[in-house]
C-alpha cells in the first residue's frame, strides 16, 4: 500500500508538460505568427552546399563568420527548389561565378518550420549584382596590394598597369616555348594546333608543365609551375599560360595575389591566352602580353616571327636592288672610262705621230742644208780641178769620194737614231696603256667611283673596286699596312 502511494504522490509533483508534436506545433505557430507572409534580404556565406539534381533541389548553410579569426557567429539551413533553383541558373549566367561554398551573397528568404525538418529558409531570389561587386572589390583589393607591395615591380599610370615582367624585350624570333596548362585543355589544343599547322612552315619547341587550370583559388600549383620554368636549365624564350574557357569561379584564380606577384617579377615574358573573351584578370594585367584565346596566342607569336621574316624579306629585296643599281653605276661608269682611255689614246698617238713628222721634217730639212753644202764644195773643188795640177783633181775627189761616205753614214745615223726614238715612245706608250698595265700582273684600284693613286686615301673598313686584266672585284679593306715603296724596285 505505502509503494502505490508513493507513486502517486510522484505522479501529482510532475509539471505540465507537451507532446513533442504539441511543441513542434506551438513552434510552428510561432514562427508563422511572426514571420509568416514575409521576405528578408540577407547577407551571407554559403557553406555545405549539395544539389540533388533529379529534383534540381539546393541544400545548403547561411553562415556568418568573425572578421579576422574566422569563428561562427550565426548559421542556419536553407534550401532552394522550385523556381529558387532556376534563380540559383540565372546567378550563374549573369555573374559567371558558380554557386558554390565559400562565396558571398545577398539572398531573399522566407522562414519555414517544419515538426520532422526543423527549421529552414527558403530561398526566394538571390542578388547576382552584389556577387559581382563583391567580386570586383576583391579584384580592386589584389591591384591594390600588389602596388603597396611590389613598388618595384608594378606601377600604375596614365590609366595602366606597368610591370617588371612588360619590360622585358621579346626575342627577335621565338622558338623556345614553355607551356603551362592542363593536359586536358581544349585551350592547350587549340594552341599547339595552330602553331604545329602554321602555314610559315615555322617550327616551335614546345615543354609542357601541367598544372589545373581550375579549382586552385590561390593559383599556388601556377605559382609552382612558375617556379619550376625559372629552375629549368633550358633557356625558354617565352612563358605562355593558356587554359580553355570556362566558369567565372575558374577565372578567379588568375586574380589571386600571389600569382599575379609572380608573373610581375617573372625574369621571362609571359603570355596568357585564359579564354575569356569578356573578362581581363589581374594576371592579364601583369602579364607581357595578354590575348583572349590559346589561339590568340599561338597567332600572336606566329605573328611576332613573320614579321622578323618579312624584315629579312624586304632587306634581302632592298640589297638585291641596290645592288643592280651599283652594278649599273659602275658599268656606266666604266663605260665612261673606257671611252676616256680610248680617247686619250688615240690623242696620244696622234701626238706622237706629230712629232714623227716634226723630226721627219727635220731630217729632210737638215739633208737638204747638208746636200746644199756639200753641192757649194763641189763646186769649189771644181773649179779647183779646172785650175790646179791633176794632183789636186786626184785629192779633191778623193775627198769628195770621203765626203760623200761620211755624209751617207751620217745621214743613215741620224735616220736611225731618229727613228729608233719614235720606236721607243711607240712601244712606251703601248707598255704604258691601261690595258698592258692590268695584263703585267698591276692592278686599278678605286674608291667612290675614283681612281686611288694614294693609299692615304683608303682606310680600314673602306669598300673598294679592284680591276684586274679580265675581272672587276668588289673588295672590303681589313687591314692596312705600311710599307716603304721598295718591294718591287727594279
Amino acid at each position: 500500500m505505502m509503494y502505490f502511494h508513493q507513486i502517486e504522490t510522484s505522479m501529482s509533483s510532475t509539471p505540465p508538460s507537451l507532446r513533442l508534436s504539441e511543441f513542434t506545433a506551438l513552434i510552428r505557430q510561432t514562427l508563422e505568427e511572426r514571420f509568416g507572409g514575409q521576405t528578408f534580404w540577407v547577407i551571407a556565406e554559403i557553406s555545405n552546399l549539395n544539389h540533388y539534381s533529379r529534383t534540381h533541389t539546393f541544400y545548403f548553410h547561411l553562415v556568418e563568420k568573425e572578421e579576422g579569426s574566422g569563428q561562427m557567429k550565426a548559421e542556419v539551413s536553407a534550401v532552394a527548389f522550385g523556381q529558387a533553383a532556376y534563380e540559383v541558373e540565372g546567378f550563374e549566367q549573369q555573374t559567371g561565378q558558380q554557386f558554390r561554398n565559400g562565396i558571398q551573397v545577398l539572398i531573399n528568404v522566407s522562414v519555414n518550420y517544419h515538426p520532422v525538418h526543423g527549421l529552414k529558409v527558403s530561398m526566394n531570389k538571390i542578388d547576382a549584382s552584389f556577387t559581382i561587386g563583391q567580386l570586383q572589390q576583391q579584384r580592386e583589393a589584389t591591384l591594390a596590394r600588389l602596388l603597396a607591395e611590389n613598388p618595384d615591380a608594378v606601377t600604375f599610370a596614365n590609366g595602366r598597369f606597368y610591370t617588371r615582367n612588360q619590360e622585358l624585350k621579346l626575342p627577335t624570333v621565338i622558338q623556345r616555348i614553355a607551356l603551362i596548362s592542363s593536359e586536358s585543355s581544349a585551350g592547350l589544343q587549340d594552341f599547339r594546333h595552330t602553331l604545329d599547322e602554321n602555314a610559315f612552315g615555322y617550327r616551335f619547341e614546345v615543354q609542357l608543365f601541367h598544372t589545373l587550370v581550375q579549382g586552385d583559388e590561390q593559383g599556388k600549383q601556377l605559382v609552382d609551375r612558375l617556379i619550376q620554368v625559372f629552375r629549368s636549365v633550358k633557356p625558354f624564350d617565352l612563358v605562355v599560360i593558356v587554359r580553355g574557357g570556362g566558369a567565372q569561379t575558374d577565372f578567379l584564380m588568375f586574380d589571386s595575389y600571389p600569382l599575379a606577384k609572380a608573373v610581375a617579377r617573372f625574369p621571362i615574358p609571359i603570355l596568357t591566352g585564359l579564354g575569356h573573351l569578356k573578362d581581363i584578370s589581374v594576371c592579364d594585367l601583369m602579364a607581357h602580353t595578354a590575348l583572349k584565346t590559346p589561339t590568340k596566342a599561338a597567332e600572336f607569336i606566329l605573328a611576332h616571327n613573320r614579321s622578323f621574316e618579312e624584315g629579312l624579306l624586304q632587306l634581302r629585296q632592298q640589297i638585291i636592288i641596290r645592288t643592280q643599281q651599283l652594278l649599273l653605276t659602275e658599268k656606266e661608269r666604266i663605260a665612261r672610262q673606257s671611252a676616256q682611255i680610248q680617247h686619250g689614246t688615240r690623242s696620244l698617238i696622234g701626238g706622237q705621230s706629230e712629232l714623227i713628222n716634226g723630226f721627219r721634217q727635220r731630217v729632210v730639212a737638215q739633208s737638204t742644208g747638208l746636200l746644199y753644202q756639200h753641192s757649194r764644195m763641189l763646186n769649189q773643188l771644181s773649179r779647183q780641178i779646172s785650175t790646179k795640177p791633176a794632183v789636186m783633181v786626184g785629192n779633191a775627189r778623193h775627198d769628195l769620194d770621203r765626203m760623200q761616205e761620211e755624209f751617207g753614214f751620217l745621214v743613215q745615223r741620224y735616220l736611225k737614231n731618229h727613228s729608233g726614238y719614235v720606236n721607243h715612245f711607240q712601244t712606251v706608250f703601248k707598255l704604258l696603256s691601261p690595258a698592258n698595265t692590268l695584263k703585267r700582273g698591276f692592278a686599278i684600284v678605286l674608291k667612290d667611283g675614283k681612281i686611288q693613286a694614294d693609299a692615304g686615301q683608303i682606310k680600314k673598313g673602306d669598300a673598294i673596286q679592284v680591276y684586274l686584266a679580265g675581272s672587276e672585284l668588289d673588295v672590303s679593306v681589313n687591314k692596312k699596312l705600311k710599307s716603304n715603296g721598295n718591294r718591287f724596285d727594279v
